[in-house]
């Protein structure tokens, strides 16, 4: 079965359906219920649902071929190379683990030389002098 119902924040679904580009009824990629199952078995980790959807794209592409008639032709590689790509970037946001860049709004404390303090004094009679 297939549905979209044109508006990605309506649901998981959608919205998986929206980043795969899978909104033509008339030539799915994937149907709702492979959808759903990936929703289901990896949904609690963004990351790791959209890498697999992403992977799962790939798997079909992969085993499509180029075909071609007469001057027409069909060549599944840049589709391919498409969700090779898509499925690469989270799979990089699962090894680092998603984490934010860290953007301080503090002005900076330390700045360059801050440590070369002049030595101190030479110790008399064990005790440190200023």
């Amino acid at each position: 079965m297939f549905s979209y119902s044109g508006d990605p924040s309506n649901s998981q679904l959608d919205e998986c359906r929206f980043l795969l580009g899978d909104t033509d009824a008339s030539e799915p990629i994937l149907q709702d219920e492979e959808i759903e199952y990936i929703i289901a078995t990896y949904g609690s980790n963004v990351n790791t649902m959209r890498y697999n959807l992403f992977l799962q794209a790939s798997t079909i592409f992969a085993r499509a071929i180029k075909r071609s008639l007469g001057p027409q032709s069909e060549d599944p590689t840049s589709r391919l190379n498409f969700f090779k790509s898509q499925m690469e970037h989270y799979k990089a946001q699962l090894v680092t683990g998603g984490l934010p860049t860290i953007h301080y709004a503090y002005p900076k404390t330390f700045r360059k030389g801050m440590h070369s303090n002049p030595p101190w004094p030479e110790p008399r009679g064990g005790k440190y002098v200023r």
